[in-house]
C-alpha cells in the first residue's frame, strides 16, 4: 500500500497579478471620494432600520467599502501622483472634450 497522494488535476487558467497605473489609482481616489458622499447621505437614513430595503442599502454600502479595501486605500499616494480628476492641468480639458464631442 502505498502512502502517497494522487496529483490534483486543476483545470483553468493562471491570472496575473493585478496592476494599477498613477491614473488608475486616480480613478480610485475619485471613486472613494464620490462614494464617501454616496455614504453620508444614504447611511444615516439606512442605518435605524432593521430589515427592509433600506437596511439591504445600508449593509451593501459597507460591502462596496469592505470588499473594495476602501478603493485600494493603501495606494492612494500613487494615484495623488497623478493628480486630482477635475483638477488637472491639461488632462481633464481633454476628457472633458471628448465626452461633449468637441475639440481643444
Amino acid at each position: 500500500m502505498s502512502n502517497l497522494q494522487k496529483a490534483a488535476i486543476l483545470e483553468g487558467e493562471i491570472l496575473s497579478e493585478a496592476v494599477l497605473d498613477a491614473r488608475a489609482m486616480c480613478s480610485m481616489n475619485f471613486a472613494r471620494d464620490e462614494f464617501n458622499k454616496l455614504y453620508d447621505l444614504l447611511y444615516p437614513v439606512c442605518e435605524p432600520h432593521e430589515e427592509g430595503p433600506m437596511r439591504d442599502i445600508a449593509r451593501h454600502l459597507e460591502q462596496v467599502r469592505i470588499f473594495s479595501r476602501n478603493f485600494c486605500w493603501a495606494h492612494r499616494h500613487l494615484g495623488a501622483s497623478y493628480g486630482v480628476v477635475g483638477e488637472r492641468p491639461g488632462v481633464d480639458e481633454e476628457v472633458n472634450a471628448e465626452q461633449a464631442g468637441g475639440d481643444l
